[in-house]
């Protein structure tokens, strides 16, 4: 037996054929063997490699003592006496800081042993620095998350498909009057109307794998109960399945701008009702001058806003569209009315004047200020998607959507209407015609839209 055997001899360790010297050396862990007193007294390749130390400068000569942080060392110290009175009385193995021979600060996990005669203590470490500085950097990163979430003025909140919240953050508690511990795990179907829960619950239905993501506006009831308006962009998380296991929300107050909109929208139907009745008026002039076109305007109006709604255009465009198809006629006003109501073919110079209507129209409807550019509209309402039209020649997405869209419809309308000049074709020849011009005279969309809304819809005149 060797001299080193002789050292490890107390110690419980038996494996046949492998010496206890060797399992010291290979274990992959920095061990060293240290006296009641602290010395140490062996250390294998490991603690040499880790610490930068040799076995010369530490066997016999320094305290493992000499090797700990000062701020770990009483910890360590009592340890080591209790490990002595009673090894339960000490963790398995715990982290503590050691410095290398550079005086570099590196952390070990510790794991100890006092062998048979009670005299030695056998202490195992791995160096675990690089998974602590991991640690820490992922502390650094929540901590950093954590600060940005608590600190954002939107209301933050996650929740389970049943309403329990998960998460909320101080935005979210500060808005609703309630403390964190009185939210998370509670549900937050106290904050919604009753007759708002049944859209809500339809609403979060609709989130799925394919599109984790949909925003809505809805109402709430804070603590004091005030109703108030938000809008929330919301995002589904899903498990391997494809199962909503939770939701992310982000909100913001919207309630001075829901009554602002509110306020909008009235003053805007005010509006639009007060211009609706000027046009009135100005039709009316117009079919006692041209009794045979007399609630042309109005019939185009419908069709173009029936058409625009199919569109899925947006309300302001609909509503630019009805109000200018009521009006895009008015310079007619300007026409001669033997010209208007003429039973027979007109001449040249007559077409001429005829197609000067729509730059009247336009100058009239540039003396009204309104939110709409309903003058542009008027003045192309007989242009054609193919460059044909008139007064300015204009093609494709030269001419304004609504343009477009009033076009179809008027020829629609005056198709199936008689005039002095010809007796109307009706319903599906006017459709024939627009099918028949659809990518050339006319939008295609605005075409198809035309065709559905006639054939599909059953909508009539």
């Amino acid at each position: 037996m060797t001299d080193k055997d002789r050292l490890y001899d107390s110690s419980p360790i038996r494996l046949e054929g492998i010496s206890r010297a060797d399992l010291f050396e290979h274990s992959g862990a920095a061990n060293l063997i240290v006296d009641t007193d602290t010395t140490i007294l062996a250390v294998n390749v490991m603690f040499e490699t880790v610490t930068g130390y040799s076995r010369s400068e530490v066997e016999g000569t320094l305290s493992w003592r000499d090797l700990v942080h000062p701020e770990d060392r009483e910890r360590m110290e009592e340890y080591h006496r209790l490990r002595r009175v009673d090894p339960e009385l000490v963790p398995a193995n715990y982290e503590y800081r050691f410095i290398t021979s550079v005086g570099q600060v590196r952390w070990g996990l510790l794991t100890g042993a006092t062998l048979a005669d009670d005299s030695r203590t056998l202490l195992s470490v791995v160096d675990i620095t690089e998974l602590k500085e991991k640690e820490s950097a992922l502390g650094r990163a929540e901590e950093l998350y954590r600060g940005i979430v608590q600190t954002q003025t939107e209301l933050i909140s996650r929740f389970t498909p049943d309403f329990t919240l998960t998460f909320v953050n101080d935005a979210y508690c500060r808005y609703f009057g309630e403390t964190r511990e009185q939210l998370v795990g509670s549900s937050f179907v106290h904050h919604v109307l009753p007759e708002d829960l049944a859209d809500q619950r339809a609403y979060f239905a609709l989130l799925t794998p394919e599109r984790p993501e949909n925003e809505m506006e809805e109402r709430a009831i804070l603590s004091s109960g005030e109703v108030r308006w938000q809008r929330w962009h919301d995002r589904g998380i899903f498990d391997e399945k494809g199962n909503l296991i939770e939701i992310q929300s982000i909100g913001r107050d919207i309630t001075d701008l829901y009554l602002t909109r509110e306020k909008l929208d009235s003053t805007i139907e005010k509006l639009k009702n007060s211009f609706a009745r000027a046009i009135e008026m100005a039709g009316k002039i117009i079919e006692v001058r041209d009794p045979f076109t007399a609630g042309h305007q109005r019939r185009v109006a419908r069709i173009a806003k029936e058409m625009a709604s199919t569109l899925g255009l947006s309300r302001n465009e609909v509503t630019a569209i009805e109000l200018a198809a009521l009006a895009h006629d008015v310079g007619k006003i300007h026409v001669p009315s033997e010209i208007l109501s003429k039973p027979g073919v007109l001449q040249p110079t007559e077409w001429s004047i005829i197609r000067q209507h729509p730059v009247y129209s336009a100058e009239i409807l540039k003396t009204l200020v309104t939110p709409w550019e309903l003058a542009d509209i008027a003045l192309q309402h007989h242009e054609r998607y193919d460059g044909s039209g008139y007064p300015q020649g204009l093609s494709g997405q030269e001419i304004r959507i609504e343009a477009r869209v009033i076009s179809v419809a008027d020829v629609i309308e005056a198709m199936s209407s008689h005039r002095p000049y010809r007796p109307g074709v009706g319903i599906e020849k006017a459709l024939e015609e627009v099918e028949a011009g659809r990518g050339t005279l006319f939008d295609p969309a605005a075409a198809d839209s035309a065709l559905y809304i006639f054939r599909k819809k059953g909508f009539e005149i």
